[in-house]
């Protein structure tokens, strides 16, 4: 299964690595399999008893040496066996992973919350939350979602309604499908008449809707009532320009964090360290995703130092999906170095597929393989 063809996969930076023989490919694969699957250091005993390794422990051992030298291999310890470098993964995603296709299970839940979502009619953030939340439950990854984003969002509806005797709640939706609630406090005596009229100019001024729509009577009985509400008005309108103009604001979704602590990647108190750090870097990651939304490619994998994490030894799997009014958003997973790439790029690709299909019903966008 070829993933520059099934998932348009991009890895970066892909170096210009020494050749490598059959054999050493072979070991280095296995070498990749078994440390993804286990977290333990292989040693040459341990391959001998691979089907695809028709050889002596002792040519294993020089072929993992010679992969030693040329950096695709490291002993962690002095007896231990060996583990893929950076290098190493890179080469092993480009040219030897075999990208493995979703069980039916998965399909049949990928299928579900599709089902559920037209079903109930879930806002597009529940369907994204929805989405990442699902993806790090296969992956036992952290996941993170960029929503569809466009250069200048427009909003399409504001709406306000009361809640308490003093309390009023603004929700605006913008032409994207991204919604944003806030409670706003509004004098005790505001009627729902009042909340309605404030409503409808709200949307005439700031939806791009004209004054025309609504009948002459009626604009000017609302009129009446601005001299008395005029600073709830520019209340109202502040709150609805700040939601607009935060790019963080229903943008950016994270889920997972906590698998982290069942990798053994960070059972060191410094690696833990790191990884509550990269909690609080929203806005990097946020200018991360905005970033690899350049690529023409649907899947991209960052390894180690290319993934522009703060943190050493992580990698990071995007894959973009397309969302309302021609615009894109992308969905990822963070994890270390020895996460499952076959496995989570199958992920990737289908949960991006369904997204697209929910968010605006495109059946033309790449698809697992289904035969």
């Amino acid at each position: 299964m070829n993933a520059n063809t099934l998932f348009q996969t991009e890895v970066c930076a892909n170096d210009g690595s020494q050749a490598l023989n059959d054999r050493q490919k072979t070991v280095l694969r296995e070498v990749c399999d078994a440390f993804i699957s286990t977290g333990i250091p292989v040693g040459s005993r341990t391959l001998s008893r691979s089907s695809r390794l028709s050889c002596s422990p002792a040519t294993i051992r020089n072929e993992m040496a010679d992969l030693e030298l040329m950096g695709y291999l490291y002993a962690p310890h002095t007896s231990a066996g060996r583990v893929p470098t950076e290098k190493g993964y890179k080469f092993y995603v480009n040219f030897l992973i075999e990208f493995e296709r979703i069980s039916q299970l998965e399909e049949s839940l990928i299928g579900r919350i599709a089902s559920i979502s037209r079903e109930t009619h879930l806002r597009q953030q529940d369907i994204l939350k929805s989405a990442v939340q699902y993806a790090c439950q296969q992956t036992k990854l952290a996941g993170v979602l960029l929503a569809p984003q466009q250069e200048h969002s427009n909003l399409s509806s504001i709406r306000l309604f009361r809640i308490l005797d003093t309390k009023a709640m603004l929700v605006t939706v913008d032409d994207c499908g991204n919604i944003n609630d806030q409670v706003v406090n509004i004098p005790a005596a505001t009627s729902d008449d009042v909340l309605e009229k404030l409503s409808i100019l709200l949307n005439a001024q700031l939806c791009h809707q004209q004054y025309h729509q609504y009948e002459q009577n009626f604009i000017e009985n609302t009129r009446q009532i601005l001299s008395r509400y005029n600073n709830l008005l520019s209340q109202l309108v502040k709150q609805v320009q700040n939601a607009v103009n935060d790019p963080d604001t229903n943008s950016i979704f994270l889920e997972g964090f906590l698998n982290f602590f069942d990798q053994p990647e960070f059972n060191e108190p410094e690696k833990l360290k790191q990884m509550v750090c990269l909690l609080d870097q929203k806005e990097n990651l946020l200018k991360l995703l905005a970033k690899s939304l350049e690529s023409k490619q649907e899947i991209v994998v960052n390894i180690g130092s290319d993934s522009g994490l703060a943190i050493k030894d992580m990698s990071f799997v995007t894959a973009r999906y397309r969302g309302p009014n021609h615009t894109f958003g992308k969905i990822g997973l963070i994890g270390p170095l020895r996460m499952d790439y076959s496995r989570v790029v199958a992920t990737l690709a289908r949960l991006s597929n369904t997204l697209s299909q929910l968010l605006i019903g495109d059946r033309n966008f790449p698809e697992s393989d289904k035969s």
